[in-house]
């Protein structure tokens, strides 16, 4: 039945006799695959941790100029509905394959069902659009995007009034109004130019007022106002941005603030959506920074930072004892900035005890304890900048306490409420001034991290990412959540019961997730889920306390629990 509704939806596509010619050539090329039809057009693209995301190609269930049109479509639709159309919408993008065009196509649609659209001018990066939607007041804004993913991927990001991405019930709205292929198809190709909006004034471009503006407001967030002009120009950066959008953006804001010795990685400077000498154009993993490390080993580089193509990740390598670079994982990140911030701020008598930190609950558990020790809140989420940006929306609206710092184990970092997204732009001048503070008391990025674990407790901590590609991914990775699910707590790998909470079934606090966290302890824990953005299980580990006992605990349980979930993947 479903290879039959494919089939139909795939028939329908190719004769449509306004079908743009590209789309009508691909699909022409599949026509003896029935396994491609099917998995190209079994589903509709839905709305996931971060709005639409998939590989680019012509389908129902692929990111092109259709699906893009009609999630567009379906966004113009909610701001009429709200009496919002006059307020406008941010159009950003990034430096993906087809970015610009699914941009201006968005900008094209909204413009057409009388939507005032403000158009960037050209690439930039995802903290910029949150930070503009608030800073210009506009309804909303969308970003065209699939982040860290693969270079055949894409997407469509939507965010609400408060710079925020939409919550589920918004992301819901939109996908219930997003129209079929058939309504889509003859309404794109009668749609005018897009020079023809921009002269009746319905799309209006931005450009450097809003780059100066974002600068400002990051020149404001400063931690340390005692780094001294030396001790910046003293230290040695290598920056790569992965081909990404944060260049221009990241270079400007470290020289304006004395970051004078920062080394561009040549090779990856340039946007280029083939990502050429990546595999994956992704700073969590360690393959991104081979070419950094070439660079900081020639120029003796304090530390290294990456950020990945829409510049709301940030990736940092430091140098280790043995003479190289070690790559920090996105939880000792985090640990490392949430730490100088609070510490740095305490030490100012700038916190209050109604101050709050975000974390998502598969982060790291030592967040808690350097929350305790200054004596704000810390408020855990589900894994999404949305959820961050909602809890900081709820704050203020009861006008309780200042949000300080939020992080994700993830590599996402969240500096100031002005910007309700990951900001890696704002995490390179943080791991910059951090660094060059570590400096200037003759200590490096991994002694204070070193630091951190003498006075909480180490550390273990991984999470493994199963891929789950393929026409049977979506059923394999449900039948592995309903697996452990109907086990109530049960996990092979432990050989006990475990208190866990059911976040599909258990809210405490959160919206509905189909996620499971199993807390062995006060502190250790395990979590699995499907990832938002890619067909993979997720699974994620923390084990604390003295190094070589935590450090034991989690390979044993790891290599037996992934061992368990592989086995249950395939099984046919």
């Amino acid at each position: 039945m479903e290879e039959s509704r494919a089939v139909q939806k795939y028939t329908a596509w190719i004769n449509a006799k306004k079908v743009d010619p590209l789309i009508r050539r691909e699909l022409l090329n599949i026509i003896s695959s029935p396994e491609d039809i099917t998995e190209r057009f079994s589903e509709n693209l839905t709305f996931g941790t971060a709005g639409l995301r998939a590989v680019m190609g012509a389908g129902t269930n692929r990111i092109n100029i259709y699906t893009v049109a009609s999630a567009a479509k379906g966004l113009a639709a909610c701001l009429q509905a709200s009496d919002a159309s006059e307020e406008g919408v941010i159009v950003c993008y990034d430096s993906r394959n087809h970015s610009k065009d699914f941009a201006e196509i968005t900008a094209r649609v909204l413009a057409c069902e009388g939507i005032k659209v403000y158009l960037s001018d050209r690439l930039r990066p995802v903290p910029m659009l949150s930070f503009g939607i608030r800073h210009y007041r506009t309804a909303g804004g969308v970003m065209i995007t699939a982040s860290h993913n693969p270079r055949e991927y894409n997407g469509f990001k939507v965010y609400g009034n408060d710079g925020g991405q939409l919550s589920p019930a918004g992301a819901n709205a939109v996908q219930e109004r997003m129209p079929e292929f058939e309504d889509v198809v003859d309404y794109l190709a009668e749609m005018l130019p897009l020079e023809d909006y921009v002269q009746k004034e319905q799309v209006t471009y931005l450009g450097k007022n809003w780059d100066d503006d974002y600068m400002e407001m990051l020149h404001g967030m400063k931690i340390s106002q005692k780094l001294s002009q030396d001790s910046k120009a003293r230290l040695r950066i290598v920056y790569t941005p992965l081909n990404g959008a944060g260049a221009k953006p990241v270079l400007r804001v470290l020289n304006e603030n004395g970051f004078r010795r920062v080394f561009m990685v040549s090779e990856q400077e340039k946007p280029d959506g083939n990502f050429p000498t990546l595999q994956v154009p992704n700073p969590e993993r360690e393959d991104s920074f081979a070419l950094a490390k070439k660079y900081a080993r020639a120029v003796a580089a304090d530390v290294i930072i990456a950020t990945d193509p829409d510049s709301d990740r940030l990736g940092v390598a430091v140098p280790d004892d043995d003479g190289g670079y070690q790559m920090l994982t996105g939880n000792q990140i985090g640990l490392l900035l949430m730490e100088y911030i609070l510490a740095t701020k305490s030490a100012r008598g700038e916190l209050s005890e109604n101050d709050y930190c975000i974390t998502s609950v598969v982060s790291s558990n030592l967040a808690r304890v350097i929350a305790e020790r200054y004596n704000v809140k810390l408020i855990e989420t589900l894994t999404g900048s949305r959820h961050f940006a909602e809890c900081i929306r709820n704050h203020e609206a009861e006008e309780t306490g200042t949000f300080r710092f939020g992080f994700e184990e993830g590599n996402g970092f969240m500096f100031h409420s002005e910007v309700r997204d990951k900001d890696a732009v704002a995490a390179c001048l943080a791991i910059a001034e951090m660094a060059a503070v570590s400096k200037s008391y003759g200590l490096c990025l991994m002694d204070q991290l070193k630091a951190i674990y003498r006075l909480y407790g180490y550390a273990a901590e991984k999470n493994v990412s199963i891929d789950c590609s393929g026409p049977e991914g979506t059923e394999k990775i449900r039948r592995c959540m309903d697996h452990y699910r109907l086990l109530n707590g049960k996990l092979g790998a432990m050989g006990k019961d475990l208190y866990y909470r059911d976040v599909k079934t258990f809210i405490d606090r959160m919206p509905e997730s189909n996620l499971l966290i199993y807390e062995l302890n006060d502190m250790d824990w395990i979590a699995i889920r499907p990832s938002g953005t890619e067909p993979k299980l997720k699974v994620y580990f923390g084990f604390y306390g003295e190094k070589t006992a935590a450090e034991s605990r989690l390979n044993t349980v790891s290599a037996q629990l992934i061992q368990d979930i592989r086995e249950i993947l395939d099984q046919k």
